[in-house]
């Protein structure tokens, strides 16, 4: 006995694998496309003497439309997807600025492994910017101009007691690579693929396709909005990762976890030291960290106007960068306050007030100053000079700020104590 919901839905998979619309089978049989979803949703049959054409539009038998068989298991595709350990909240934070993808992924790591332990009154994790502010210093990317530890994957992740084992394409096959990642997904924990070149690094919770197919989110140095989606719900799919230059970072627990506070205790260390470096280190002169990157810019600005240039290179997107930086500095210190005890408040408060000061001048810079463009090389040499003093001002304030830290552990190794 003919099943017409059976058969329905074999015309609606022929139809698909053919690439055709409702509209394309109707125009060739010249039906309405009407009659064709009344076929598909199982409400009438096609009559006789349409079968013949159907089936040879669909490139089949009448049979193989009236009597679907089922696929063999042997060429069924599966997706295996893992589910978050717990309920995550929707995200709270601020977008902008939110241009680093490696605290973003760090912090994604957190919520879905279900470790964050402030929860709202539905009892999800509470999803805002206070990890990506952590994790931002915790791999030194705040405290320099597009500057970051190197590869500290495994000690950010060691405050969630988590570590992680990472894998280079190159030292695998295609076949081998596509495996290793398929293995670990299905041990329960997510992996991390890491691109060589310029583009989205992936954290992937599932797999279809056997693997060739990765399910997750993707972050991507720049992007802000990109860096703010934590949602595990609805996943992306990135086919033929494998192809691409990367590394696999596998996401495994940890044999103890690292003290948050002890974390920035060490970080402030770090981080005092690489603000206060007055030493040009890299080639490009805005690339690096410390107080020297002022005193590179001014120059580079002088430069321009020296060159008799109407164009202000430098500036964009620099100040952005820099002013992020700045923000997740003056964060940090606020959130290492509640983090740690025997405090210098009052020192620490006299550092985060020189930061402030700092945003608010970067602030009027981007939204006052930057969107006018110089009409000749005269009015923009004026506006470089402007810039200029702005640049010495901020680096007074930094300067300032750098002393009231190392009051309260920069240099000195003052801080010490813990509330958590």
């Amino acid at each position: 006995m003919l099943d017409n919901v059976k058969v329905g839905k074999q015309i609606a998979l022929l139809r698909k694998n053919k690439g055709l619309t409702q509209e394309d089978i109707a125009r060739q049989l010249n039906i309405s496309s009407q009659a064709v979803s009344k076929w598909e949703n199982g409400h009438t049959m096609p009559e006789l003497s349409l079968l013949v054409a159907l089936s040879e539009l669909l490139g089949c038998t009448i049979d193989h439309i009236l009597f679907p068989m089922p696929v063999q298991a042997a060429n069924a595709n599966f997706e295996h997807i893992l589910l978050p350990y717990a309920p995550i909240a929707d995200f709270v934070g601020i977008r902008w600025p939110r241009s680093m993808s490696k605290p973003a992924i760090l912090s994604a790591v957190k919520l879905f492994m279900g470790l964050e332990k402030r929860r709202d009154a539905m009892n999800r994790q509470i999803n805002d910017d206070a990890e990506y502010i952590l994790q931002g210093a915790f791999s030194g990317i705040s405290f320099g101009y597009s500057w970051g530890f190197d590869d500290n994957w495994e000690e950010c992740l060691a405050i969630y007691g988590l570590t992680c084992e990472m894998h280079a394409s190159s030292e695998y096959s295609k076949e081998e690579f596509v495996s290793i990642a398929v293995d670990h997904i299905r041990s329960g924990y997510p992996i991390i693929v890491i691109p060589k070149e310029y583009t989205d690094t992936i954290l992937a919770t599932g797999y279809s396709d056997s693997g060739r197919v990765l399910k997750g989110i993707s972050f991507l140095d720049g992007d802000d909005e990109k860096n703010s989606v934590m949602s595990f719900e609805l996943l992306n799919s990135y086919s033929e990762w494998y192809l691409k230059d990367s590394d696999l970072l596998l996401i495994k627990p940890g044999q103890k976890t690292v003290s948050v506070a002890d974390k920035c205790r060490e970080v402030l260390q770090k981080g005092y030291v690489l603000l206060s470096n007055k030493v040009r280190l890299f080639e490009q002169p805005l690339v690096g960290y410390g107080l020297v990157i002022y005193d590179n810019w001014c120059e580079e600005l002088r430069k321009e106007t020296n060159k008799g240039l109407t164009d202000i290179e430098c500036m964009f997107p620099h100040i952005f960068i820099h002013y992020e930086g700045k923000l997740r500095v003056k964060q940090f210190l606020e959130l290492c306050m509640h983090l740690i005890q025997d405090f210098d408040n009052c020192a620490v408060l006299t550092a985060i007030s020189k930061y402030d000061e700092m945003l608010s001048i970067c602030e009027k810079c981007m939204h006052e100053m930057l969107p006018k463009t110089p009409e000749n090389a005269e009015e923009a040499g004026v506006k470089r000079q402007a810039y200029i003093g702005i640049l010495q001002r901020c680096r007074g304030l930094e300067e300032e700020a750098l002393m009231a830290i190392s009051s309260f552990g920069g240099g000195d190794n003052h801080v010490s104590g813990s509330r958590i």
